[in-house]
């Protein structure tokens, strides 16, 4: 027979686990983003200088500026997931070693996404840079035309 310990303790298991796996697919998504800007972004650069139209390093510059504001938001999610997936994890570390779990606590307890800060997290550099780059070369091979 299962304790009431036991079932928390098994609850707990299976948020962790959906959380990380969240977070998994939110970073992977992340990646997903990245290349695919980069991939749009070089084909439009290419075809800029093959046909020696500036205009089109300009759309080459939206390019990245949309994968941007996608790969803002997935960071609101993942970050979301991260938060929530670390109180699991030390709800569970208390609940092991006889502790027991912050009064607050609340199982299941999945995020709820703010999409507020989907902007601000763009503005993060880790996140920014590379689309911020893409932007800059598209500028400076449109002002070579």
């Amino acid at each position: 027979m299962e304790t009431r310990t036991d079932i928390r303790y098994d609850l707990l298991k299976a948020e962790l686990s959906l959380t990380q796996n969240q977070v998994d697919k939110y970073d992977q998504l992340s990646i997903t983003t990245k290349t695919w800007a980069v991939t749009l972004w070089v084909a439009l650069a290419g075809w800029a200088f093959q046909s020696k139209q500036g205009q089109i390093a300009l759309i080459g510059a939206l390019v990245p500026l949309i994968f941007w504001f996608f790969d803002g938001y997935n960071k609101t999610y993942r970050t979301d997931y991260k938060k929530r997936r670390n109180e699991v994890q030390h709800a569970l570390q208390a609940l092991s070693s006889g502790k027991d779990l912050p009064k607050d606590f609340r199982v299941p307890n999945l995020p709820v996404h703010d999409k507020k800060t989907a902007v601000r997290n763009m503005l993060l550099l880790h996140v920014g840079l590379p689309y911020l780059i893409l932007i800059i070369i598209s500028l400076l091979i449109y002002s070579k035309f």
